[in-house]
């Protein structure tokens, strides 16, 4: 299927691993330029910066507060902006002590990430879409936003504020033909995950008194996810680069869950 994608512009933020490296390479692979934004250019990101029309933007969202001068530099990179991926994120550090061992400035900071640094971004972008007359906002959510998990209880919160600016926005912006749609995964085989040191595989693990690898093996049987796997970072582009593209120039204010049925409601 041609996407269509030559020559778009896609911003893509938390672009350095996991999911918004995958969202990268298929950006680039289906012929859009891409504007990585991450705090550091990883290796793995460097390779498509030196093959692929791919500009890295070392911006830390979490920090940046000035909205003119994130605009700016974004629409530096190529002078126009077509899409806006929406992918960084992060979750709580005290995870499984509950929610009254969570105090409020934790709160705050991962709000902050989270969420306003969507809405600064977005704030920043979209006025530079607007000028294309059409476009496509696609938000990374998380499964979490309709199935709290008392282990991260900031996480789920702050995923569920996302859905619900996706579909004022799509509300608001789509009689001027901007598309924004959300992108809810279960577990996804990244470093959120498997990280040796800071993955949630070993955090549950030493609960269980058990290992990291124990862990990602058993973990979709224990979680009731009908197809017995976690999702791959390509999943999630695979969907993410559609939802962008004029192939789906029907859909807007639509939040797609990719959990391999994790989520039993209707």
């Amino acid at each position: 299927m041609d996407l269509k994608l030559t020559d778009k512009v896609a911003v893509v933020s938390g672009a350095s691993k996991g999911i918004g490296l995958a969202i990268v390479k298929k950006f680039a692979e289906e012929g859009a330029k891409v504007v990585a934004i991450s705090r550091s250019l990883t290796e793995e990101l460097e390779q498509f910066v030196q093959n692929y029309p791919v500009k890295h933007l070392a911006i830390d969202v979490n920090t940046s507060r000035d909205t003119d001068e994130l605009a700016q530099k974004l629409i530096g990179a190529f002078g126009k902006i077509d899409i806006l991926i929406n992918n960084v994120g992060a979750i709580d550090e005290r995870r499984g002590q509950g929610f009254l061992a969570t105090p409020s400035e934790e709160w705050e900071q991962l709000f902050n990430l989270n969420l306003f640094s969507v809405v600064r971004l977005t704030q920043a972008a979209l006025p530079h879409i607007l000028e294309q007359n059409s476009g496509s906002i696609v938000n990374i959510s998380s499964v979490n936003a309709q199935m709290p998990e008392l282990m991260l209880p900031i996480y789920g919160t702050t995923k569920a504020a996302l859905n619900n600016l996706t579909k004022m926005l799509a509300g608001e912006f789509g009689p001027r033909q901007i598309r924004v749609n959300s992108i809810s995964p279960g577990p996804v085989a990244t470093p959120l995950w498997n990280h040796s040191e800071s993955g949630l595989a070993k955090s549950i693990g030493a609960a269980a008194g058990t290992t990291p690898e124990d862990i990602m093996e058993k973990l979709p049987a224990m979680a009731g996810i009908t197809l017995g796997r976690f999702a791959q970072p390509e999943d999630i582009a695979s969907l993410t680069v559609f939802l962008a593209s004029e192939q789906a120039s029907m859909i807007t204010g639509s939040d797609y869950v990719i959990d391999g049925n994790l989520l039993k409601t209707i």
